[in-house]
């Protein structure tokens, strides 16, 4: 509330003599006799008020200054993003089941590829242990067939149909959260947001992961996994608004390399000629967005970093999603301490030590390309998907 003092700043005050104020309003100091009022204290304890003209007109604007509203609290608001994994997507669900037991409320929820799945249907709804059995329902084994487009080693068919059973015609409006997922066309080079529309064409995009899966044209776009250019979706989910952001980061860190022989290689040699050069294009593409993902981070860090060492974990095992739940349960645990602050900072509450600014210096970057509804089709195959 602003003081009187404040409140009077138009009116000019003098003395004259003892006992005596004399108002002046400042738009009146050239005439100062036609407004004058007097304000006489006899002995403190009477008080007697003449008034002029605009004396009224004073006191309605001295109240009205004294009863401004206060302005509205802050709106805060924290967002979650996930990275892309496959099978290590798992370790989601672990962390989100930490952020329910911290009781830490999530205003937002980002990500690509499986943290893109993974954060639409915990955005329609579903609990955890739901979403652990759509994993089992994605393993290699239930959706293989092969692709008749040519363009990836699985067809789309199976993957499609599963998702349709699950999420029906939902779009992104329906959703309990605001809720977005990143892909990459292929054509313009760019990354692109897809947050508007019917969610099962744009969790196709999201997942095609290169060589394993056929692009998904959109309008005149081709969208692969978002992998390619954004896997830990950071920046997304501050342009949506989170002034404090949980990022969980899945990438396959782990030093060494090996061509022999490993339990998928099996299923995916019935639908490949060269399974092992397969692992080694696999194995230089997370490198290459390793790397992109450490340079964004730098851009653009979060509040509160989880790092679940999955590196057990095959990128194409989503069968056994228990391993990858058990190892994000445990990572998230170990940061409890800090997510709580975040729950803390997200309630009002004045902390003793504020957070660093993210970023010491603002960084240019292309904007993404923002999909709206309007340029997705109702399903995939009226654009001639598979």
């Amino acid at each position: 509330m602003q003081s009187i003092a404040s409140a009077l700043q138009m009116l000019r005050i003098t003395q004259r003599g003892s006992g005596y104020l004399t108002f002046i309003p400042a738009s009146a100091r050239d005439k100062p006799s036609r407004y004058q009022s007097q304000v006489a204290f006899a002995g403190l304890d009477t008080l007697r008020i003449i008034e002029t003209m605009n004396m009224t007109h004073w006191i309605t604007t001295i109240r009205e200054r004294l009863q401004r509203p206060a302005p509205p609290p802050e709106t805060r608001r924290i967002g979650l993003a996930l990275s892309g994994g496959g099978g290590k997507g798992a370790a989601h669900i672990g962390v989100l089941q930490v952020i329910q037991e911290l009781d830490i409320p999530i205003d937002l929820i980002v990500g690509t590829s499986a943290g893109g799945a993974v954060a639409v249907l915990y955005a329609a709804g579903f609990d955890l242990a739901a979403i652990q059995d759509v994993f089992r329902q994605s393993a290699l084994r239930r959706i293989a067939t092969p692709d008749p487009t040519g363009t990836g080693i699985i067809g789309q068919r199976r993957r499609e149909e599963m998702l349709y059973r699950l999420l029906g015609d939902r779009t992104f409006a329906d959703l309990n959260l605001p809720c977005a997922v990143v892909a990459t066309d292929l054509v313009s080079g760019e990354t692109v947001v897809l947050n508007e529309g019917p969610v099962v064409p744009a969790l196709l995009a999201t997942t095609a992961l290169p060589a394993l899966f056929p692009p998904v044209p959109y309008g005149d776009m081709l969208l692969a996994d978002g992998g390619i250019l954004n896997n830990l979706p950071v920046d997304v989910a501050y342009d949506m608004g989170a002034q404090r952001v949980i990022a969980v980061d899945l990438r396959d860190t782990q030093a060494g390399f090996s061509l022999q022989p490993e339990e998928n290689d099996s299923l995916l040699a019935r639908f490949m000629f060269a399974p092992k050069q397969f692992a080694v294009a696999q194995r230089a593409l997370s490198l290459l967005m390793a790397e992109a993902t450490e340079l964004r981070l730098q851009q653009y860090p979060p509040d509160v970093l989880i790092q679940p060492d999955v590196t057990s974990i095959h990128t194409l095992d989503l069968s056994t999603p228990e391993k990858g739940y058990a190892i994000g349960l445990e990572a998230a645990r170990e940061l409890a301490g800090e997510l709580i602050d975040l729950r803390l900072w997200r309630n009002g509450t004045q902390l003793a030590v504020q957070p660093q600014p993210r970023c010491a210096r603002k960084i240019e970057r292309r904007r993404p390309v923002m999909i709206g509804s309007n340029r997705l089709p109702a399903r995939p195959e009226a654009a001639g998907t598979v």
